[in-house]
């Protein structure tokens, strides 16, 4: 019996994780700072306050068109410039390593 009680509220438990894993939408968490609409991404931005990882080609590019339609509402229209003539380097730096392409 007591063997029997053990068992029921560690089941119980781990369906409960499981289930939190599952759909995310049932833990609560906090937006990063980055995911507030008037945030700017400065690692993009300026190369500043970038995390310890780097990010591939393929994450940077993701992120610089990410950033920029985000758009006015968020970056001044030089800052938007700086970032659309980063993503025209990283993909032109891309074609080149993936495809030998020297345009």
């Amino acid at each position: 019996m007591s063997r029997f009680v053990l068992i029921i509220p560690f089941g119980a438990l781990s369906l409960m994780l499981a289930a939190c894993s599952s759909f995310p939408w049932l833990t609560k968490e906090e937006p990063a700072a980055t995911s507030a609409p008037t945030a700017k991404n400065r690692c993009l931005l300026e190369s500043e306050d970038c995390p310890p990882r780097k990010m591939t080609i393929t994450e940077l590019i993701a992120g610089l068109k990410h950033e920029i339609a985000r758009g006015e509402a968020v970056y001044t229209p030089a800052e938007l410039q700086k970032l659309e003539n980063k993503l025209r380097d990283y993909e032109v730096m891309y074609d080149r390593l993936m495809y030998g392409n020297d345009d």
